[in-house]
């Protein structure tokens, strides 16, 4: 966990630096650094080393509150442990399954497509009976038993997504999932893009 303090602190430190005052002492060593200071040092170049403009005092008093939390013992324990930090990216799934990004969808179908999916994603599929009810759609047995049955499978799933044998099928499912997106590309060809009607 030093370590991965260490680094996230790197980068602010590296974008600090300057001729006068350097900062690179925690930016990876050796010719394949990222840091072009430490590059040009393995190679010898130091004397002809220029740094860029380094980020304004303001901007670093800024962005520094923003570092502190990245590099919060709490939150680096739960990295180390290899859970997701960004729950956003499920949710940007469960939204681009509803409304698949390889057709085009109106943004009042995406804006409807958020809602459902936030619904589902912060109270699972029964919120869409809820809907239902609002819109007087009857709803029967068949509606609420599949909602319960879809509602107790997701909460398997997270669970066995905790473990982390499950880990190397899921990402043999999405690699597979991207396969067959990409193969629905080269098939079909390119449905919408930005700017495609202008």
């Amino acid at each position: 966990m030093p370590d991965m303090k260490k680094a996230i602190w790197a980068t602010l430190k590296h974008k600090a630096s300057t001729n006068e005052k350097l900062q690179h002492e925690d930016c990876p060593q050796g010719e394949d650094s990222w840091c072009t200071w430490q590059q040009a040092k393995a190679q010898g170049n130091l004397s002809d080393y220029e740094h860029k403009p380094a980020l304004s005092s303001d901007v670093l008093k800024a962005i520094t509150p923003i570092y502190e939390e990245l590099s919060n013992k709490n939150l680096l324990t739960r990295c180390v442990r290899g859970y997701t930090q960004n729950s956003n990216e499920s949710l940007n799934a469960m939204i681009w399954s509803l409304a698949p990004k390889q057709t085009f969808s109106g943004a009042k179908t995406v804006d409807i497509a958020s809602y459902c999916a936030a619904s589902i994603f912060n109270e699972g599929y029964s919120s869409i009976l809820k809907m239902m009810d609002v819109m007087n759609i009857k709803i029967g047995p068949n509606a609420f038993n599949l909602c319960n049955t879809v509602d107790e499978r997701r909460i398997s799933q997270a669970n066995e997504r905790s473990f982390d044998a499950s880990k190397e099928e899921r990402i043999e499912r999405r690699t597979a999932r991207s396969a067959l997106e990409e193969d629905f590309l080269e098939e079909e060809g390119v449905l919408y893009e930005a700017g495609m009607g202008d």
